[in-house]
């Protein structure tokens, strides 16, 4: 029987960057979503990409493309940053902004700044998770002061969508509502983060036009002001480039287990959680299965309700969209999955 492994599309990930960057031309990719991904996107593309953490680093190999999202950094770790090339930041809160600034007194280069702005919205995720960002009234503060700092060349706001964001795409009304017209007139670039929905078994992508439209409005409106945008993509590229390509190493009544887990293919399944499409479901039959990988953890559970027509040991399942967040743990010492790059 064949090993499990990721296969990733070429084409897909360049046929959705180009898609993405019809809208928005100035693309930052967010390589923790799927740094294999990243690598084609920094051979083939001009893309940049939205780093989180000094070792992220090693998966660009050009630091002038590299956007930072610099978080509880010290002085001796903004330096350092400086120092190996890094110019473009993102500052999420005011004690790591003094601390940048310091930083900054130091050095010989100048450096493009973005100030990361909490961005309110409903969705059905919201309340788990940490919010990143400051508020708006602290944006509008530090930018008139900012703007006066000859080390900053371009400086601007990032705010980050929720993930899969199905609602809430008035982007222009929203960006009015927090910022003050002096500091929309200080600003040179926002940064728009996250929130473009992928197909899952739970979730949709039904209402992907409308979502190009809002974004596109927020665009020119912000360029008819003179303010650039970046668009700040992980999940719309690195998900429908990516399959799961497993086989069924067993069946008891219902149950199918396969020769993998979510713990070494598909973390998100747990983490978020979106269940993965598996290629073929449903068509022509009405037998329900779970799939489970390969543990013996309960919660290794790929999906509990997928219709197949006639599954047997050593088929192999093909799961859709795999590519965001495919990273994995050491469970039970698992390890994780090779990924095949193919056209």
């Amino acid at each position: 029987m064949d090993k499990a492994r990721f296969v990733l599309s070429r084409s897909v990930v360049l046929e959705r960057y180009g898609f993405l960057r019809g809208i928005c031309p100035n693309i930052s990719y967010s390589i923790k979503t799927n740094p294999e991904v990243g690598r084609i996107l920094e051979d083939e593309t001009r893309c940049f990409f939205s780093v989180h953490t000094p070792e992220g680093l090693a998966w660009v190999r050009d630091p002038k493309r590299v956007w930072f999202m610099a978080e509880a950094l010290d002085t001796e770790g903004f330096s350092e940053l400086l120092e190996r090339g890094i110019e473009n930041f993102v500052i999420g809160n005011e004690s790591d902004l003094e601390i940048f600034l310091k930083a900054m007194e130091k050095a010989s280069a100048r450096v493009n700044l973005l100030l990361r702005m909490r961005f309110q919205e409903t969705t059905v995720y919201k309340g788990r998770y940490f919010l990143f960002g400051m508020p708006s009234k602290t944006i509008n503060r530090l930018v008139p002061k900012l703007r006066k700092n000859k080390k900053i060349r371009k400086l601007g706001v990032h705010f980050h969508r929720s993930t899969q964001n199905t609602g809430n795409w008035s982007l222009k009304y929203m960006l009015e509502e927090m910022l003050t017209g002096e500091t929309l007139k200080a600003i040179d670039v926002v940064n728009m983060g996250g929130g473009i929905p992928v197909a899952y078994k739970n979730t949709t992508d039904s209402n992907l036009d409308y979502i190009v439209e809002k974004i596109t409005e927020f665009r020119e409106w912000l360029e008819s002001m003179g303010i650039g945008m970046i668009m700040e993509p992980g999940r719309p590229i690195a998900a429908p480039a990516v399959r799961l390509e497993a086989f069924i190493t067993s069946i008891s009544g219902r149950s199918i287990t396969v020769n993998c887990s979510v713990y070494n293919s598909s973390m998100d399944t747990i983490i978020v959680p979106f269940k993965l499409l598996v290629e073929g479901e449903g068509e022509g039959t009405s037998e329900s299965f779970v799939i489970k990988g390969c543990t013996p953890c309960s919660m290794d559970i790929f999906r509990y309700d997928v219709k197949l027509r006639n599954p047997s040991v050593g088929d192999r399942l093909v799961f859709l969209n795999a590519g965001a967040y495919n990273f994995a743990s050491d469970f039970c010492n698992i390890r994780k999955l090779e990924t095949v790059i193919v056209e």
